[in-house]
């Protein structure tokens, strides 16, 4: 009785492709998924749940006579794929779809499934290709470009402006956020004294500039009897004692 042959297509990335993509692939045989990737070499799973990707298709390759064809098949490629061969440029999961299906009923899959590798491979791009991309070290899951080391502004430990140990980038957060508290308890202290008061008295120390109506009342009364028990003073000798002053106010 024929086997059916189907190639199982997964999409390593978000993807609307049109002439080529990054795929995933694996070969079924009977309820069998065989597929390649790193370390482990060829591997089984279940048809469409290969952990390299996200399952987009199946396409029907053809059909064999029976299992020890494909056994065959297998026998005849697996040295060439060993688990520490996987390149995702070089030889990958598609290459070895390829190869399963090519030794079992000798055709090819879908030319548009490995079109980015091929391309990867020719040359002069592969003159340009990033050194993690060119040896057997990449995995399934690496990226094509190797990413940019991070280097943080501030590293270990300090004391903020509060007296507290911060470390990392958390310092230097939570520095910004007092320094700014201290410039503002710095202008509140510089513009909050009203009038001169005695050194110890905190109260009026802080006394706001801009008073309210009744507090500006009690200020200019303060002062107006200030100056007036002044003026009592320096005219004594000069009018009847006990004789009443002009009220200012009336």
């Amino acid at each position: 009785m024929p086997i059916d042959v189907v190639l199982n297509v997964y999409d390593l990335i978000d993807q609307t492709p049109l002439c080529c993509g990054f795929f995933h692939t694996g070969v079924e045989i009977l309820g069998v998924e065989y597929s390649f990737g790193q370390g482990g070499g060829i591997y089984e799973c279940t048809p469409k749940s290969a952990p390299d990707g996200r399952f987009r298709e199946s396409i029907h390759m053809g059909t064999i006579e029976s299992t020890r064809v494909s056994t065959a098949a297998l026998d005849r490629i697996r040295p060439d794929f060993p688990g520490d061969s996987y390149n995702v440029i070089f030889k990958n999961c598609n290459d070895f779809s390829t190869a399963l299906v090519k030794a079992s009923m000798n055709k090819n899959i879908p030319g548009y499934i490995n079109r980015l590798a091929r391309l990867g491979r020719s040359w002069p791009v592969r003159c340009f290709l990033p050194p993690h991309l060119k040896g057997n070290a990449a995995s399934p899951t690496a990226p094509l470009l190797a990413a940019e080391p991070q280097v943080q502004l501030f590293q270990g430990t300090g004391q903020s402006l509060r007296g507290t140990s911060t470390s990392g980038s958390s310092q230097s957060t939570s520095s910004a956020r007092s320094a700014l508290k201290c410039i503002g308890n710095r202008f509140s202290s510089l513009f909050g004294q009203g009038y001169d008061t005695p050194s110890g008295d905190t109260t009026a120390s802080n006394t706001a500039l801009i008073q309210t109506d009744s507090n500006a009342r009690e200020l200019r009364a303060a002062a107006a009897a200030k100056r007036l028990s002044g003026d009592v003073e320096a005219g004594e000798g000069n009018g009847p004692r006990g004789s009443p002053m002009p009220n200012p106010w009336q």
